[in-house]
Order: C-alpha cells, then structure tokens, then sequence
C-alpha cells in the first residue's frame, strides 16, 4: 500500500464524525481500485441484468412524466432484495458501498416514489395515492433495529443508535431485550426532536448495579438490588404506557420478556399487543437476569385510569433468555422482512461474525465447527432436561436450551469488540470514560454498514413520508383548512394507519 492509502486509514481512524470516515473510506477504495469494481455492472453475486432494465424503464417513465404507468410499474414491480441486491456479500469487496448499478436503481426508485407523491392531482387523486403507498409499503416491507441483551455490554447499543439517528436512518420499529430494552424505550418515549440530547452520555444514568448485603442474598435467592435498576430505568425512561410512547414518539417500541414459571410463552410487548402496559416495568421485567434479579409483576393502566398489576399471579424475567431476537412476532405483527441487529450478549458475540464475508475454506470450516458443538451441547441439555430428577435443574437446563435454539443474527449484524476486561466488568457500573468509548465503538462499527443499512431502509422509509405527506393533503382537502396535528407534528390521521404500512 502506498502512503496515500496509510493516510487515508490513519485518517478513517482518527474521524470523530460519519462525514470524515466516509470521505477517507472512499479514498482509500480508489487507492485500492475498488472503485472499478464499483462502477463494473455485471457480477455473478446479483441479477444485474434484471436491476439495470428495472432502472431503466422507471427512469423513463419518469422522465415522460408519464404518472399513471409509473404507478403501476411501482406497484407490481417493487420488491425488497430484488434480484439479490441485498446481498451482503456485495457489501464485502469495497471499504465502503456496493455496486453504483444498485444505488443508481435505488436512487431512482425513491426519486419516483417522490414524483408519484408531489405530481399534479390532474394526474392522480389523493386518496388513490394513499392506496398506492399504502399497498405497496404493505408489499415491500420494512426493516427493524433488534437490539440484544448484554448487560454493561448494552452502552454499545447507544452508539448505534446515535450513528443511525446521525443519518436519519433509524427504522420505525425497535425491540430490545434485557439492556437493549432500556436503550429502546429511551428512544421510544422521547419525541424526535428530543433524540439527539439523549444521546450524549453525560446527560444519562448508567449506574443499575449494586449488589446486595449477603443476607438479604440469602433471603431471596438473587444477588443485585432491584431497586438500584429500577433507579437506572425511572431516570432514562418516560413514565408511560406503550400507546402512549407510540403516539409520543411515533416510533413502535417491542420489548421481551419470558415467563418465571411453566405453562407461559415469552411476550412481545408493545402497543399492538399490550397498550396499557406500562413500560418501566416491561423494561425491569425484560432486564430481570434469573440469579442476578428477581421476577417482575407487570403494571397496567386499568379502565379507571389506576395503575394496576396486570396478571397478579404471574411474574417475569430476562427477555433475551427465550426471546432477544423476536424476528418472527415481529414479521407478523409489524410487517417486518429486514432486520438491523446489534448484538451484545456476552454469551454470543464471540461466534457471530458482524461483517459479512466472502465465503471460502475458512469460514466454512469454521461454520462447520460452531454448528457441531452447539447441535451436541443442545443433544447433551436435552438428554439432561428428561432425565434429571431436580425440577430446578431441569428448569436451568431449559432456559439453557432456550438459548442455545434460538437465532442471534440478522439480515445486517453489528458486534462490540470482544476483551477479557469486558467480560470481567459486564455486571459493573461504568465510569464516564468507559461509557464514552462503548458509545463511539457503536458509532464507529454502525459507520461502515450504514452505505448497506441506507440502501435497505431508504426505500420504505420514502414510501412512510408519501403516505404522511398525502394524508395530510387528504385531510386538509375534508376539512378545507390545515389537518389537525398532533403532538409530534403529525397528523392525527396517521396515527391511526401508521401501523397498515
């Protein structure tokens, strides 16, 4: 490599913002020569041949002004991860981005979407626009921020949050277990605007461990101070129920929790499934470490208005222990087929691979080998499971089985370093310092998936604003003046079919 492309790597090293990496990173891919297999179309990883005819007969259509073909084109025609351009492979060859071919295609779609919205209404009525994006929104899909449990690992989520946020990149729908619940629902309870103080470290409570006396250990059979965390949750989070957080925030928050006894499934919270749940105790309920915590009651709001226990004669725990990754609750409840994960948990990270590679000798055998001790681990918890006489053990062993049966990765997957100082401190209160690299850590590993993760979620996220934009021109034509808004600047109307998308 030659001194130009070390000053470029020294220079994304060194970046303090997403502008500075992204310029170094494009210069460093033209040092490299990358930027040639940018701008070569064919490639066997995709159907480029499909892509480039689909760009195009929408540039064409556009540019004829030609609206009423260029709908139906749209609506029959738009698929996610059409002719494999979601590949993440594709995203693996440059520093930075993927094939120009798709995001010239991207680049249209959207520039179309727009068009089909703002045309002249000689061309299309508002209420069939309506109907077209919401049909096709319907049909495309939408993608989804997953964030995992980890404990102190969780600081990590913070920066991913913010480095989406940064580029206005963040899907509608978030879930989170255990400590990715807290990130989540101290996005979900804030208004847009409110986003961005947040997430500056120094205006957040990070202190939710704080062991017990060892008799009062003894006494309930757990090791850290539920008071301590429920401190932690009060101080980041808003005091209300998850319909109330959606239409505060419009963003749709999902939390886990498993069931502390028998005879229940793990729940998806959130404000289709549970809308007068409050969230702080979902939160505590979702973060409740068996061992380390004990089961939480969960709050609702009654009929009354009173904050009430919802199902007294049940209590949870830990979300992530049967359900961190809810991905297919959340295809069906949310219309879900993209999801962003980052994935803390301690048990995990150091067998799931964030950056998507290509495959060869190596990764297979490697693959080869995880897939071996976890399919035996699994086989040697079962034999315990049926066997064992101790209905203790046998509970731990499910828990653990749980664990092992479920999916940790997603369409886009973001990992924390792994060091023995981590795995030493992940149940201690960290300092400012540490707080402050776990939260550029996120940024800095979210930067280079963010050229994927934009071409992903652009597409929906156009389709979200034409709806809003034509529901409000729909409204004001009904009433003849300004649509009512809410309080987050959104018409009243969208609240209500924000969730057909």
């Amino acid at each position: 490599m030659n001194h130009r492309g070390r000053e470029c790597i020294r220079e994304m090293k060194n970046s303090q913002d997403f502008a500075t990496w992204r310029e170094a990173a494009a210069a460093l891919d033209a040092v490299l020569g990358f930027e040639d297999w940018k701008r070569e179309e064919a490639s066997s990883e995709y159907d480029w041949r499909l892509i480039k005819s689909r760009l195009r007969l929408l540039r064409q259509l556009r540019e004829s002004g030609d609206i009423p073909k260029l709908v139906y084109h749209l609506r029959q025609g738009l698929h996610w991860n059409l002719g494999n351009s979601a590949n993440p492979i594709l995203y693996s060859h440059a520093i930075i981005g993927t094939k120009k071919l798709i995001e010239d295609y991207l680049d249209e779609v959207v520039q179309s979407l727009n068009d089909v919205c703002d045309a002249p209404l000689a061309e299309l009525d508002v209420e069939s626009r309506v109907r077209f994006f919401t049909e096709t929104a319907k049909s495309f899909g939408r993608s989804a921020l997953m964030l995992s449990g980890g404990a102190t690992l969780g600081l990590f989520h913070v920066g991913v949050v913010k480095a989406l946020v940064r580029e206005d990149l963040l899907p509608q729908v978030i879930s989170g277990s255990s400590a990715g619940s807290i990130v989540a629902s101290t996005v979900g309870t804030r208004a847009p605007e409110e986003l961005e103080k947040l997430l500056d470290p120094s205006g957040s409570y990070y202190h939710f461990w704080k062991a017990l006396p060892f008799r009062e250990m003894w006494r309930k059979g757990v090791l850290m101070d539920q008071r301590q965390i429920r401190r932690g949750i009060a101080a980041n989070i808003e005091d209300m129920t998850f319909e109330e957080a959606y239409r505060r925030s419009g963003r749709i928050i999902n939390i886990t929790v498993s069931p502390a006894g028998t005879h229940q499934d793990p729940r998806l919270l959130n404000y289709l499934t549970s809308p007068y749940l409050f969230i702080r105790e979902a939160v505590l309920a979702s973060s409740a470490v068996p061992i380390l915590f004990e089961p939480v009651l969960l709050m609702t709001r009654d009929e009354e208005g009173h904050r009430v226990p919802y199902m007294p004669s049940l209590r949870w725990t830990d979300g992530s222990l049967k359900s961190d990754l809810p991905t297919l609750r959340m295809r069906r409840l949310h219309n879900v087929n993209h999801f962003i994960v980052s994935q803390t948990n301690p048990h995990v990270i150091p067998f799931v691979r964030g950056a998507p590679e290509i495959p060869g000798l190596a990764t297979n055998i490697r693959d080869f080998v995880y897939s071996s001790l976890r399919g035996s681990t699994r086989h040697a918890i079962g034999i315990g499971r049926f066997s064992l006489p101790s209905e203790r053990v046998r509970s731990l062993l499910d828990d653990a089985s749980s664990i092992l049966d479920q999916d940790y990765r997603g369409h886009i997957t973001i990992t924390p370093k792994v060091t023995v100082w981590r795995y030493a401190h992940v149940t201690a209160n960290p300092r400012l310092d540490a707080v402050q690299r776990f939260i550029r850590e996120g940024e800095r590993a979210t930067w280079k998936r963010l050229p994927m993760i934009r071409n992903q979620v652009r597409v929906a996220q156009t389709m979200e604003r034409c709806v809003q934009r034509c529901l409000q021109r729909l409204e004001a034509s009904r009433d003849g003046a300004n649509p009512t808004v809410g309080p987050t600047g959104r018409p009243k109307l969208s609240v209500v079919r924000r969730s057909d998308l």
